[in-house]
């Protein structure tokens, strides 16, 4: 907001003219009055001081500490300024004489040249009316655990204070069931109202995820519950709410779009995060007040209604109503009827998870069997196709098949033997009707392979390369060349040979047929005659 001159004028003349016990209180009602921050009126007033006017002393700091800051800032969190200086002064990067700069300035100068980290600043997240942006976020219970696994709402939970060890989870040792007390949360951006509920399970999952969605976007039987009806756009994280193909595929038919973020980034999630904290403040620690230790789930979640009723009934809303702070329950009534005429609040369908299917393609037989989880169905009309196959999530039922290429939809049913001697043909195909009327008319026959008379011009023989000798496997004593024979004679005959001995010696082994036995005793042969020769 920019403020006039006249404006800035009176605001330095107020704060003159204001005793200085009194200037706190006096700068913060000119804040509000004109709408800016204590700092801009303290800035308007000049009673911040005046920053420093003189020469520094060491000009040469400066470079040095942007030259230190950035060595300090390349490990993902930033290393200590005196091992940066010293890093920089082994790589050449800064003199020797920088090593006696003073740790304190520095810092100093680090904050001067707004080089410090500072905290990061998140914009405000902000809806223009109610249930236009809605988070969804499941958490653990930080003070309840299962004690039972009884079916519905007789599940008995109990309260827990007492440190657990390293395998449970939040302090909270874990049964043999695994059983964890998971808590689900709506929050809405516009007027950060709150809608809640407890469940057992191992963890989080996309069925129960999905349940509570319904069941949070249902209009509630009580009517001081106000929050209701299908969003424009969820906000979830990386759990399994976004990794369920069925979870995504409701979310898709009911028009909601489906905004995500990265992984591990919680900022995004700041709302319904912050509900989770409230709820174990304000919520479960009561709970210690009881003079009873073990509630049920039902009852669990019938105090927890109670409990959202009222702050969503007292604390104020994100969103003001022509300017006046009100409660979530009436900024989101108020707000409500405000919506644009083209997008007003639609309703939640009946019975959405009854609309809920697994999805898979299978491939029809010929007998037009589908397997499906170890089952066999049996479809009645479809034979060797492959169809889209979907299935209610609980497994009970028959299955739909639906031609991707036509979108024409069948039911399958569970597949049942027939009882001996029963006997039902299977619909003639097109093929079956053909066959049949060709072998009623009369067909002359035809005999393709009948020997024929060879024509009087014989072709020319192609052209084609000599044989190359073949490898046999099987000669183990022969030598595959003669240079693999002239390898074997040398290493027992060492003795120099005339080109007629080579000449000689080569047709006698062509004659052996490169036998191995045969040249290892013609070179032992002609060895004892060389020494012969050689003594006498």
């Amino acid at each position: 907001m920019t403020l006039s001159a006249a404006a800035r004028d009176l605001i330095a003349e107020h704060v003159a003219d204001t005793p200085r016990a009194g200037r706190r209180t006096v700068v913060a009602a000119l804040a509000e009055r004109y709408g800016v921050s204590s700092s801009t009126v303290y800035r308007i007033a000049r009673l911040g001081g005046s920053p420093r006017s003189r020469a520094p002393h060491r000009p040469e700091y400066r470079d040095w500490v942007r030259t230190v800051v950035a060595w300090a800032q390349r490990a993902p969190k930033p290393i200590p300024l005196d091992l940066a200086i010293a890093g920089a002064i082994e790589a050449g990067e800064l003199p020797p004489e920088a090593a006696r700069m003073p740790l304190a300035t520095a810092r100093r100068l680090r904050r001067e040249l707004d080089l410090a980290e500072r905290p990061k600043r998140t914009h405000r997240l902000h809806a223009e009316f109610p249930m236009q942006a809605v988070q969804l976020d499941a958490s653990t219970s930080e003070y309840l655990v299962a004690t039972g696994a009884d079916e519905g709402d007789a599940t008995r939970l109990a309260l827990y204070r007492k440190p657990g060890p390293a395998s449970g989870y939040k302090n909270k040792p874990l049964g043999e069931d695994r059983l964890r007390v998971v808590v689900y949360a709506l929050w809405d951006l516009c007027t950060g109202a709150v809608r809640s509920r407890y469940c057992v399970s191992r963890g989080e999952n996309s069925l129960d995820a999905l349940d509570f969605l319904c069941w949070g976007l249902a209009p509630a039987a009580d009517p001081r519950v106000v929050m209701h009806g299908v969003p424009e756009d969820l906000w979830v994280d990386q759990g399994p709410l976004l990794k369920s193909a069925p979870a995504r595929d409701l979310i898709e038919r009911l028009d909601v779009n489906l905004v995500t973020g990265a992984p591990y980034a919680k900022e995004r999630m700041g709302g319904v995060e912050r509900s989770h904290r409230t709820r174990w403040a304000r919520f479960e620690r009561p709970l210690f007040l009881r003079s009873e230790e073990s509630i049920t789930l039902g009852e669990v979640n019938a105090r927890l209604q109670e409990y959202e009723v009222r702050e969503n009934g007292v604390r104020n809303a994100r969103t003001s109503v022509d300017g006046q702070v009100l409660s979530r329950t009436s900024a989101w009534l108020a707000l409500t009827q405000r919506r644009p005429a083209d997008r007003p609040l639609r309703r939640l369908p009946e019975d959405p998870l009854g609309t809920l299917a697994r999805e898979a393609r299978r491939v029809i037989d010929v007998n037009g069997l589908i397997r499906w989880d170890g089952a066999l169905y049996e479809s009645a009309d479809w034979h060797a196709r492959t169809v889209i196959v979907r299935r209610r999530m609980d497994g009970s039922g028959d299955l739909v098949i639906e031609d991707p290429a036509t979108g024409e939809r069948r039911t399958a049913r569970r597949y049942a033997p027939r009882a001996y001697g029963e006997v039902r043909a299977a619909k003639a195909t097109a093929l079956d009707r053909l066959i049949a009327g060709d072998a009623e008319r009369e067909r002359p026959g035809a005999d393709v392979h009948a020997p024929q008379a060879s024509p009087a011009v014989v072709p020319m023989p192609p052209r084609t390369a000599p044989a190359a000798p073949l490898e046999n496997p099987l000669a183990a004593g022969s030598c595959r060349d003669l240079a693999e024979a002239w390898r074997v004679f040398a290493e027992v005959y060492p003795h120099p040979l005339t080109p007629a001995q080579r000449a000689r010696l080569e047709r006698h082994f062509l004659a052996a047929e490169l036998d191995r036995d045969a040249v290892t005793a013609l070179a032992q042969e002609l060895t004892a005659a060389a020494v012969r020769e050689a003594r006498g």
